[in-house]
């Protein structure tokens, strides 16, 4: 039992550390400080040309109206665009604006700079220890997520 508790010890304490990591707004070459879930939006909306609110709610694993809050501010801090299709006026949808693109630029050269040494530590793993990790996590998601609906 003792192995167990410090296997989830670590994992909580690396839960912790990544919770604080994520919380720090931060510019990435637009002179605005983004929080974790507007860069991420954004991300998905630079992945994904003319997506909706409910397929970007979708790809956040969130709901719309949590969606909409994020798309309001990035909209203000003018890092996308909302328009209409021509064929469908009641279809609004999203994409990136000048500004969006080097934020969305910036935010991937920060994640090749600050997740290079977790990416280190994942290549000197060989497959079943790669596929034995995923797997673990997998299913430790799953199992919070069910403490999560009691």
């Amino acid at each position: 039992m003792k192995n167990y508790e410090k296997i989830i010890k670590l994992y909580f304490n690396s839960v912790r550390e990544f919770n604080e990591f994520e919380s720090i707004p931060r510019d990435f070459g637009t002179g605005d400080l983004l929080y974790s879930a507007e860069i991420h939006t954004l991300q998905v909306i630079g992945k994904n040309a003319n997506i909706n609110l409910t397929e970007l709610a979708a790809k956040l694993d969130i709901s719309k109206s949590g969606a909409s809050k994020f798309v309001k501010k990035l909209i203000e801090k003018k890092l996308i665009t909302k328009s209409k299709y021509l064929s469908n006026r009641k279809e609004v949808v999203f994409n990136l604006t000048e500004k969006g693109v080097i934020a969305y630029l910036g935010h991937e050269k920060f994640d090749l700079e600050v997740f290079a040494s977790i990416y280190k530590i994942l290549s000197g793993l060989d497959e079943k220890e790669k596929e034995f990790l995923e797997s673990f996590l997998d299913q430790l998601v799953s199992e919070v997520k069910k403490l999560n609906k009691k």
